[in-house]
């Protein structure tokens, strides 16, 4: 029996999670990475945090085609369904609050930390944006990314119940709160209602 709960469910429903996906996801993943086209293709090596079954390696990889991506993900059984999909990615399991990675430093540190429909499950915020902080080289940045709007996938949460139930995306100004708390500067948040951007860089 897994002793955290949030890795037991998503355990126990990554054979069926692709089922729930937008008919359009892919288009959805190219809209909201397109902004961000010119730091992805510049960015040497590339943190993707929460990669489930892989959605958003191979956008990842089309607009950053000659970084180093590396994509974690706490449960097992999602990491596995993410090398079907990506037979060549780089794939550890691992959890954001004890990122296996030394601090950067003048050498070594990663360009980018992408988030995606994954920060609402973080436990701990602010200890989950210091560990990003850590492994980011300084000017890194951090992008924080939902295909649904907050008010939609907080909805989606509290519909499935416990233990994600309570599992919310902050609001604009709490997400500046988390960010300026943690230590990051050029934070800006997008809350539309098709989707949630929160953009923050180490300084």
């Amino acid at each position: 029996m897994i002793a955290d709960p949030i890795r037991a469910h998503f355990e126990a429903h990554a054979a069926t999670w692709d089922e729930h996906a937008p008919p359009d996801l892919d288009a959805r993943l190219r809209r909201l990475l397109l902004p961000f086209a010119e730091p992805l293709r510049a960015a040497h090596l590339i943190l993707e945090l929460g990669t489930g079954t892989g959605a958003c390696i191979s956008h990842l990889r089309h607009y950053a085609p000659s970084a180093r991506l590396v994509s974690l993900d706490l449960a097992h059984a999602m990491l596995v369904r993410a090398r079907r999909r990506n037979a060549a990615a780089h794939l550890a399991q691992a959890d954001v609050q004890h990122l296996p990675f030394p601090s950067a430093n003048e050498r070594c540190g990663f360009d980018l930390v992408i988030c995606h429909n994954s920060f609402p499950h973080f436990q701990n915020k602010p200890h989950a944006l210091r560990e990003v902080r850590r492994v980011l080289r300084s000017g890194g940045r951090l992008l924080i990314l939902h295909h649904l709007s907050r008010e939609q996938v907080n909805a989606v949460h509290q519909r499935i119940g416990p233990p994600v139930a309570d599992d919310v995306l902050p609001t604009a100004a709490e997400m500046h709160q988390l960010f300026d708390r943690s230590g990051y500067v050029q934070c800006w948040v997008e809350d539309a209602p098709t989707h949630y951007i929160a953009h923050a860089v180490r300084p």
